[in-house]
């Protein structure tokens, strides 16, 4: 299966670092998933206060994915989806990622991504379920 990762994910494993504890994304890995990344992703990753710190670890989790570029009609997706959900900008990008690729997502913000109709939200559970 195949599966678009939320920035939400990343972050999460990104702030555990440094703990013993298996993180969802590990998990997801670890189920032998091909995982996907919005380019919006890197930005936001880049953009965090402590990733001057954590550039090998974000580099590292990168080379993991199949990175998917923005394009005019993704774009014009998310405006749509921003338009009619009034989510975040990066939010609707991401959706419209998923979407176009016909991707569930995972994620930690599901109250959000719930807000744009057809798109499939895998939940934790069936992550855990798949290893």
């Amino acid at each position: 299966m195949r599966i678009l990762l939320d920035t939400s994910i990343l972050i999460d494993d990104l702030r555990q670092s440094h703990l013993p504890v298996q993180t969802i994304f590990q998990s997801i890995y670890k189920s032998k998933e091909r995982l996907y990344l919005s380019s919006i992703s890197i930005g936001e990753l880049y953009s965090g206060s402590s990733a001057e710190s954590m550039e090998r670890e974000i580099e590292e989790i990168i080379s993991l994915t199949d990175i998917v570029q923005i394009t005019v009609p993704l774009i014009r997706s998310a405006g749509i989806i921003r338009r009619t959900t009034h989510i975040s900008l990066i939010d609707a990008i991401i959706s419209a990622t998923a979407l176009e690729l016909d991707l569930p997502i995972a994620t930690l913000n599901v109250k959000d991504f719930e807000k744009v109709n057809e798109l499939k939200i895998c939940s934790l559970d069936e992550i855990d379920r798949r290893h």
